[in-house]
């Protein structure tokens, strides 16, 4: 089936096909597979590295031992005879040995396998919850056309909240607002009525007034443009606003860039 060019209205919606969700997906599944084996193979040479420590010591102690065992014992005056110290024979170092070297790798393969499966929770990262938040609920319909401009589908974009944040993950990275500064968020969900997969540019959706200023616009900043809506299906996204903590009379204003727009007024709580 050959792929067909889409724009929706202000051309931020074009067609996309399978096999570029399949070549993404592979590559993410190829990046955290790789990342995987790193830290497994740095646990291995950790492991590696601190058995041989302990055997070194261990040799080391024994070589000891058996020095002590065949140097001069104490001198009877009156005999004039050396006697030596009693030491456990072979039969009881060998398996002291293996027995030693056991519990090492025992203790090292428990701590590589609570490290492999710990590494998730790990690396999960946790920011602080919203200071306040609005529901907006909110339903939008934008036309998706083809290249000559026919009618194909309806794209649903719903607002569900407007909230209010110091910390947000941007790229799996924790970000944090700067003092006298905060993050204004916008969560919503886009649902794909088409067959084929389409992209959608959200930042060009949605604007933002603050201060009573009607005159300018503010843009998204933070976004996960563009996003890619499989077909027969819904997606979450979200876009955001970095605004100084003294911004009062927001209000948010939805609508295709060359179509009608909607005011909603945010009233955070």
């Amino acid at each position: 089936m050959e792929s067909k060019q889409i724009t929706i209205s202000s051309a931020s919606l074009r067609l996309g096909i399978q096999d570029v969700f399949s070549k993404k997906f592979f590559t993410n599944f190829l990046d955290v597979a790789s990342s995987q084996v790193k830290r497994v193979s740095i646990l291995l040479i950790e492991l590696s590295l601190r058995f041989l420590k302990y055997l070194t010591l261990l040799l080391s102690s024994i070589k000891n031992l058996l020095r002590k065992r065949t140097s001069p014992g104490l001198i009877n005056p009156s005999t004039n005879s050396r006697r030596k110290f009693n030491l456990p024979g072979n039969k009881f170092l060998k398996p002291l040995l293996i027995t030693i070297v056991a519990v090492l790798i025992l203790l090292g393969l428990s701590k590589l396998i609570s490290g492999i499966g710990g590494s998730g929770s790990a690396n999960k990262i946790e920011v602080s919850g919203a200071k306040a938040s609005q529901d907006l609920n909110r339903e939008f319909l934008f036309p998706l056309k083809d290249g000559g401009g026919e009618n194909l589908s309806e794209i649903k974009f719903f607002i569900e909240k407007a909230e209010l944040r110091d910390e947000i993950v941007v790229k799996g990275k924790r970000a944090t607002s700067i003092k006298g500064r905060t993050f204004l968020i916008i969560t919503a969900k886009i649902t794909n009525q088409y067959r084929q997969a389409i992209t959608m540019n959200t930042k060009d959706y949605v604007r933002l007034s603050v201060n009573g200023n009607e005159e300018e616009w503010l843009a998204p900043d933070i976004h996960n443009d563009p996003v890619e809506i499989q077909a027969i299906s819904t997606k979450y996204t979200r876009v955001g606003f970095p605004i100084n903590e003294s911004d009062k009379n927001l209000i948010l204003r939805v609508g295709e860039i060359n179509g009608e727009k909607v005011r909603i007024p945010l009233e955070l709580k």
